[in-house]
């Protein structure tokens, strides 16, 4: 069974918005890398169950610098 992780974004006013849930390690970091290049914002994904982030991009953009 693979896990579901769903895909976050912080947006410049340090709130956060849900922004889908994917089926799979490799397919939720396929969307990460595909909404790095849509936004400068930071976007992760994480297993809500564990709490467990797999993935981030965007990392310390302007965005979080605010």
């Amino acid at each position: 069974m693979e896990h579901e992780f769903d895909v976050f974004e912080t947006l410049p006013d340090r709130s956060v918005r849900w922004r889908a849930c994917i089926r799979g390690i490799q397919p939720a970091l396929t969307k990460l890398r595909s909404m790095s290049k849509l936004t400068v914002n930071e976007v992760f994904a994480i297993d809500l169950a564990t709490q467990t982030i797999i993935g981030r991009v965007n990392e310390g953009s302007p965005a979080r610098a605010a």
